[in-house]
């Protein structure tokens, strides 16, 4: 008799997280009034502070302005915004602060960044057993076969599982001296964790004697 094992399938889950858009902190050095968000000004410095796992050449490429720009306020917020899609498409989770210094005309700005731990991996989504069935057998009982075996409907499903029920298959068909091959056949209804089991049995015909 021959078995074919059968190899389950395992589901992982996945968590994106994104990083929000956070305060912004201005400190303005001189006497005068903070400048309007359309108010040209040059732009001194851009620090980046707390990134681990992103680069911070990538950071400052995606902020889009350096040193000696001429930028405004709200310029700085778009660049802001392109750091937070960063993080996102690089599903790492972080909160963003921009602080901005302003002397005159001119204006200083550090990202600080404050990254999520690493999650954990997610393991894998256990498989249930929702049906089994028996078809083909005639020579040894659908009772014989529940009788020999452990996978029912409402419990777990695994290579273990089905392994060690495929050998106590083949140790009762060879018990009642009956040949035959069985083929275990798995589908997923409702493409989920969710499994139907059916044992494929196909018994060989005794040959008549001459």
């Amino acid at each position: 008799m021959s078995l074919r094992f059968l190899l389950t399938r395992n589901f992982f889950g996945m968590t994106l997280a994104v990083a929000p858009l956070t305060a912004m902190t201005i400190t303005n050095t001189a006497s005068a009034a903070i400048p309007a968000p359309t108010v040209p000004l040059k732009l001194m410095t851009v620090a980046v502070q707390g990134n681990h796992h992103v680069a911070t050449a990538d950071i400052l490429q995606a902020f889009g302005y350096h040193a000696g720009d001429i930028v405004t306020r709200n310029d700085l917020i778009e660049g802001q915004k392109r750091v937070s899609a960063l993080y996102s498409a690089r599903n790492v989770g972080a909160e963003l602060a921009e602080q901005m210094r302003i002397a005159g005309k001119g204006i200083s700005v550090k990202l600080v960044l404050e990254e999520q731990a690493d999650a954990a991996p997610a393991g894998p989504v256990a498989l249930v057993l929702d049906k089994v069935e028996f078809q083909g057998n005639r020579k040894v009982s659908t009772e014989a076969l529940e009788a020999a075996t452990k996978l029912r409907a409402g419990g777990p499903v695994s290579n273990d599982l089905l392994a060690g029920d495929q050998r106590a298959i083949q140790a009762l068909y060879q018990a009642k001296k009956v040949s035959g091959s069985i083929q275990p056949q798995v589908t997923y209804p409702n493409h989920d964790q969710h499994v139907v089991l059916i044992w494929d049995v196909h018994e060989q015909e005794s040959k008549k004697a001459d």
